[in-house]
């Protein structure tokens, strides 16, 4: 028979000192496992780094010295430059990548969400980005203190993107009132919204656009929307774009990326912390992503077949000829061009960037703006100089005149104030003359009237030669500043011919003294 000590309950009774050290063993085990999960225990308080911890968002998963470097990419042609290098998705003996002794696995994240969470984890190292949507999450990133840098340009999209109307819808202002499919923060969101911001269509009309428009999941479901009559326009991308066209008899392209054919950019971007860890791995696999570049125009038929060969991808050898003629493949040059490091001073990475982020601040989607420059870090091409010597060029564009009585594509009225009776720019117009210049740039295969136009006070006479050489002073500073051609831009001016208000009060002749900025997709390149 077992002898009983002192408790009712018929259990023996721990010793106070084993009692103690039990509790300080519980509390030692659960200090360690808020240690190790801070990160995801502070992620969801909203803090900041925890011991232990680069960022809210990193985790334990970090790529060590030597593993395979991480490359999230989605199912598009444009990353085919790295595959190539790779010879798979995942790094093949004799490849260039091999070549230059590293090891890099492709992963396909096809959800843009679910992309971002994943590199804000540090489950991938290097994020193929648009840089419209990384100027969203850029911001995001920098309110949790995770840090990451785009370093390389992928592809400009040329023809591949764009917005597809129904018949009777020949410009961006026709969409007041109309349908529109599109997927939400996505390359084809910030097509709508860049295209609708930089029209004459008042906030209102724009409001209204996005609030009835048909938020779908991708471009694919937003050209089926408009292929079966759901919607009067839609925003996609090839080839379901064209397919969509086709089968809606009189639909057509209102604006496409060859028009727009500096907005929407692929880049690569790289986390802080694995840029840190691999610096050299970092430029060794941008080398090997340009020299993929050159391999694809040396050796055209053998990418294209080695993209139709990676079964997760499925898109067939016929198929990836057709997508890679919608883009630019970023060489050297065009990647120096690209950051503002080659002759033109003006960097499209920071123009789009910029762009995006006022798109996303109208739209409540941030708060704030970023300094682009803290979103790049050039260092890895200017490392890579002696490797691809000769001049930088900038690929030149011819331009012609619109044919006569063509419909502009979009038109924006302007407010510039000029010095009484002169052609001397107020210097508070500067920003105004700023943001013509930054929708100019990246709607760089367009031709632009600028319209000068004033209310009816002095003679007509006057005013027309008053309206004509202010135009042509808007004009000069886009010249001197952006490097814009003569060509393209024409200059007009209306004085008082052509009034939007009534002459009898000031707020409507303050509305007269306008100057109209008219944009044409670029008849050379149609």
């Amino acid at each position: 028979m077992t002898e009983q000590g002192p408790s009712s309950s018929g259990k023996q009774e721990l010793r106070p000192g084993v009692k103690i050290l039990g509790v300080l063993l519980l509390l030692g085990v659960i200090g360690l496992s808020v240690y190790w999960n801070w990160a995801r225990i502070n992620s969801l308080l909203g803090g900041t780094p925890g011991p232990g911890q680069s960022t809210a968002a990193a985790s334990t998963s970090k790529a060590k010295p030597g593993d395979p470097i991480r490359v999230r990419v989605n199912i598009w042609v444009g990353c085919a430059p790295g595959l190539v290098a790779n010879g798979n998705l995942s790094t093949q003996k004799g490849s260039i990548v091999d070549r230059y002794g590293l090891a890099v696995d492709f992963k396909i994240i096809d959800n843009w969400t679910d992309a971002a969470s994943a590199f804000a984890a540090g489950k991938v190292d290097i994020m193929l980005y648009t840089v419209d949507v990384y100027a969203k999450d850029f911001y995001q990133f920098s309110r949790q203190g995770f840090g990451s840098k785009a370093f390389l340009l992928v592809d400009w999209s040329r023809g591949a993107d764009g917005i597809i109307a129904k018949s009777g819808i020949n410009s961006i202002e026709d969409l007041a009132g109309k349908t529109v499919a599109y997927p939400p923060y996505t390359p084809s969101h910030t097509l709508l919204l860049d295209a609708l911001n930089h029209s004459s269509l008042s906030p209102t009309q724009r409001d209204w656009v996005l609030k009835h428009a048909v938020v779908t999941n991708d471009g694919i479901e937003s050209a089926l929307a408009f292929a079966q009559e759901r919607v009067d326009a839609a925003v996609a991308w090839d080839p379901d774009m064209s397919d969509a066209v086709a089968k809606r008899p009189g639909a057509r392209k209102i604006l496409d990326t060859r028009t727009a054919d500096r907005l929407i950019a692929d880049i690569l971007v790289v986390s802080d912390d694995f840029a840190a860890r691999r610096p050299a791995d970092v430029a060794k696999f941008a080398h090997a992503w340009l020299d993929g570049v050159e391999y694809i125009r040396s050796n055209p038929s053998s990418a294209y077949q080695l993209i139709g060969d990676i079964k997760e991808f499925n898109i067939p050898t016929d198929l990836a000829q057709a997508m890679l003629s919608g883009v630019v493949l970023g060489d050297f040059s065009e990647n120096m061009v690209f950051f503002g490091l080659g002759p033109n001073a003006v960097s499209d990475f920071g123009n789009i960037f910029d762009l995006a982020q006022t798109n996303w601040r109208n739209q409540a989607v941030s708060s704030g703006l970023n300094d682009y420059r803290k979103a790049q870090d050039t260092s890895y091409l200017q490392s890579l100089k002696a490797a691809f010597p000769g001049p930088i060029t900038v690929a030149q564009t011819a331009y012609s005149a619109p044919q006569p009585g063509q419909q502009p594509l979009m038109t924006q009225q302007k407010t510039i104030y000029f010095a009484t009776n002169s052609a001397e720019i107020n210097p508070a117009s500067r920003v105004v003359i700023d943001e013509i210049g930054r929708m100019m740039q990246a709607y760089h295969n367009t031709v632009v009237d600028i319209v000068g136009n004033t209310d009816n006070n002095g003679s007509r006479e006057h005013n027309v030669d008053l309206s004509k050489r202010r135009a042509d002073a808007v004009k000069s500073v886009l010249k001197l500043k952006y490097g814009f051609p003569e060509a393209r831009i024409r200059t007009v001016g209306n004085g008082p011919d052509q009034p939007v208000a009534s002459n009898d009060t000031e707020e409507g002749r303050g509305l007269n003294r306008r100057t109209d900025i008219k944009v044409y997709p670029n008849p050379s390149t149609r």
